[in-house]
């Protein structure tokens, strides 16, 4: 692949900060199949940014394009409703990104992204994606593979949303964030949780049943939580848990 030559610097859309103090983009998830030279020729059209916890990042019907990595922090994805509900779509942590889908079809953004917390990401202008997508199979590959599983993981949702209650619900996201966490299959680690209210976000409820249902599943020392700490103590337990009440896990 011949490599990319530079453009000049695009004005970043949020407060630029100094690439050497942020993450390593290279290690972003989107990149995993390219090869190290085609990495290294993204860097001089990389624009490095930051943001505070509660700042929105990406605004519903934006016609702003590229792809935004993230690389310290974690972002949600929502929309409100006309009645002012808050619907949540996904959790993106650390090593994620998003913005592929208005990148492909050049159309508004599909929800908003807001910052849980102070986050540091890296962009990739529109005119760097439609480069790739011409002349990097390695990069499409990602791309396809991302959305295939993103698709499967909507699809789960939506089933959950119409077919398990919401304290099967809640022990469904556990697990996923436990899951993308890591850990030896027994324990895992989250950190930093999601609060309970937004926690209620992602699964469709209110911020109360939640929080009967973490209080439940300390009471079987399932969890703990200390701070902005969740320790899921017992893996299968709570995938046992999912299956008792009438999930899949």
């Amino acid at each position: 692949m011949a490599v990319i030559p530079p453009s000049p610097p695009l004005a970043p859309s949020h407060r630029p900060i100094t690439p050497a103090s942020e993450g390593d983009y290279r290690a972003n998830r989107l990149f995993r199949h390219m090869a190290p030279d085609e990495i290294e020729a993204l860097a001089p059209r990389i624009e490095h940014l930051h943001y505070g916890k509660g700042e929105l990042i990406v605004q519903r019907l934006d016609e702003s394009g590229g792809i935004h990595l993230l690389l310290k922090g974690a972002l949600l994805a929502n929309q409100y409703a006309r009645s002012g509900r808050e619907v949540g779509y996904r959790r993106i942590p650390a090593g994620s990104y998003f913005g592929e889908i208005s990148a492909i079809d050049g159309l508004p953004r599909s929800a908003n992204i807001v910052a849980l917390e102070d986050v540091r990401l890296a962009r990739l202008p529109q005119p760097l994606i439609r480069t790739l997508f011409e002349r990097s199979p390695h990069f499409m590959r990602a791309i396809l593979e991302d959305l295939a599983s993103l698709t499967r993981s909507l699809t789960d949702r939506l089933f959950e949303l119409n077919a398990v209650s919401v304290a099967c619900r809640v022990d469904i996201e556990l697990l996923r964030m436990a899951t993308s966490a890591g850990g030896d299959g027994q324990q895992a680690t989250i950190h930093p949780c999601p609060t309970h209210a937004e926690l209620a976000v992602l699964v469709g409820s209110q911020r109360e049943v939640v929080t009967r249902e973490l209080n439940r599943l300390a009471s079987l020392k399932i969890i703990s939580q200390t701070g902005r700490t969740l320790r899921i103590l017992n893996l299968p337990a709570l995938a046992d848990e999912i299956e008792r009440i009438g999930g899949e896990a």
